[in-house]
């Protein structure tokens, strides 16, 4: 039996490995959380925008 690598969950990477766009967000640092919060905004409304798109095409 081979025991397996443990991942990092911590590391990006191993996010971005799995299809998820990775976003690291420092607490102690205020430009870290606000840059984080705008990148999750950003793909919020990609996604809204995609899903509109969708609906839009189904008509």
């Amino acid at each position: 039996m081979t025991n397996q690598p443990v991942p990092n969950y911590s590391d990006p990477a191993y996010w971005e490995s799995q299809g998820i766009t990775a976003i690291v967000i420092d607490s102690e640092d205020q430009e870290s959380v606000d840059k984080g919060f705008e990148e999750i905004g950003q793909q919020i409304r990609q996604a809204v925008s995609e899903i509109q798109q969708a609906d839009d095409a189904d008509f």
